[in-house]
């Protein structure tokens, strides 16, 4: 069987009250009548815009469910029964369609089959709309559905509802609707250069990116994610500026893997950005500073990054994400941060070598207060090392426009890495985007 690309996200799913998730296995937890839902935390893209699973286990009625909703559809709602949600059914076939009746649509499907749902960006349906259909092992079932495109994009969906059931999530492609037997091939798609993408169209070689969204507001951002990590060979990216559109809302930087596919990069955690209406940088908040001069038609924007020196040629060495975090390896810094501490709470005045009225020894080079005092600054030392270590390996990120760098700033790498991104705003905008102008 084909295998998709699995979302690599820590924590990908939201998960409702009513189902639980081990692994890619989704299973319902809850008492009869009820529905738990499984939602991938991403939205479906261009890139990435079908998805499958496998039902391992009918359960006590195969009440079973792929579909997609928007970001709030409720987890506690079959997919489709709901405002902004559409779904296809094991146990009886039917497509539901923002209500909770269906209509008849396919066949229906038990233990070892395969459901799939997609959504089609391509399909010629009018603006703010996109074709949904959907797939029972790897082959189509029914029509395409016509449905609005919510502003934050449209969610997988899979509705468990009734004892026992258990499905496999098998992972993500890109494919067409009317030729989906046929095998991607990565070479020659978009998807072997692009990680994710929302709101953009690719054109020619697949690094000419357009502008799709409808530009109303702050929230309709086109994003493109590349497909690898900045690292120490592939350090520095540019971005040619085609057409700057209506207003020339665009943007480079770099986010995490996870980062939200509506928002320019700088705008939240886990991200930095320069954008070229206002020449400012936008560093993991929405208030920018300013920081280089503005780009337009035919200006080239880059970024890059220098790494810190180090022995090691990983620069994304395994970190706690939490001071709580599970670990069996011992890390030196919090031995002497704990030791420190144990020796801080070890002074107690009430102890036979404390002399109130001996000033020598209280604050002499060889008495109690000197050495608490060491062991202070010892314990201050261990905490701010933990502290670094807890955000990350500290770089330098830097921008350039048309060749010559502009300005610099420190950043942290996150464990998961930083991934190059470009973004747009506004009808028009148009840019193409150079990954790889020089490595090592």
């Amino acid at each position: 069987m084909e295998q998709g690309t699995k979302l690599h996200t820590k924590g990908r799913f939201n998960i409702g009250r009513n189902a639980e998730v081990d692994g890619n296995l989704f299973k319902f937890r809850g008492e009869g009548g009820r529905v738990g839902v499984v939602r991938i935390v991403e939205p479906l893209t261009p890139m990435l815009n079908y998805f499958e699973y496998e039902i391992v286990c009918k359960g006590s009625k195969c009440a079973i469910g792929v579909g997609v909703g928007d970001l709030s559809y409720p987890l506690e709602r079959m997919p489709g029964w709901n405002r902004n949600g559409i779904g296809y059914h094991a146990d009886d076939g039917r497509l539901f369609h923002e209500n909770g009746y269906g209509k008849g649509f396919g066949p229906t499907c038990t233990e070892g089959d395969r459901m799939g749902c997609g959504v089609d960006y391509n399909a010629d349906v009018g603006d703010g709309y996109v074709d949904v259909f959907f797939t029972k092992n790897g082959k189509r079932v029914g029509d395409s559905m016509r449905m609005k495109r919510p502003v934050y994009g449209l969610y997988p969906l899979i509705g468990l509802h009734s004892q026992n059931e258990v499905v496999r999530y098998l992972g993500h492609w890109q494919k067409n609707p009317d030729s989906l037997l046929e095998p991607m091939v990565q070479d020659h798609s978009p998807s072997s250069t692009w990680l994710r993408s929302n709101g953009v169209k690719f054109v020619d070689d697949g690094c000419t990116i357009e502008y799709t969204g409808d530009g109303l507001s702050n929230q309709d951002v086109g994003i493109a994610q590349a497909n690898f990590r900045i690292d120490k060979q592939n350090h520095y990216f540019e971005m040619d500026v085609l057409s700057s559109g209506k207003k020339g809302w665009l943007a480079l930087g770099l986010a995490i893997p996870t980062y939200p596919l509506h928002r320019h990069p700088g705008w939240n955690k886990g991200s930095i950005g320069y954008h070229a209406d206002n020449g400012h940088m936008y560093k993991e908040r929405g208030h920018g500073e300013p920081f280089g001069p503005t780009c337009t038609d035919g200006d080239t924007m880059g970024c890059g990054v220098i790494f810190s020196n180090s022995d090691s040629d990983d620069v994304y060495p395994d970190r706690p994400l939490s001071p709580d975090s599970d670990s069996d390896i011992e890390d030196p810094d919090m031995v002497r941060l704990d030791q420190a501490y144990d020796d801080m709470l070890d002074y107690n005045s009430d102890e036979e070598d404390y002399c109130s009225d001996d000033d020598e020894f209280l604050f002499g080079g060889h008495g109690r207060i000197p050495a608490i005092r060491g062991r202070a600054n010892l314990l201050a030392q261990a905490k701010s090392v933990n502290e670094s270590k807890l955000k990350g390996t500290k770089c330098t990120v830097y921008f350039t426009k048309n060749g010559e760098v502009i300005g610099e700033t420190d950043f942290y790498l996150p464990p998961e890495g930083l991934y190059p991104v470009v973004a747009m705003m506004t009808p028009g905008e148009k840019v193409k985007v150079n990954l790889k102008p020089i490595t090592g």
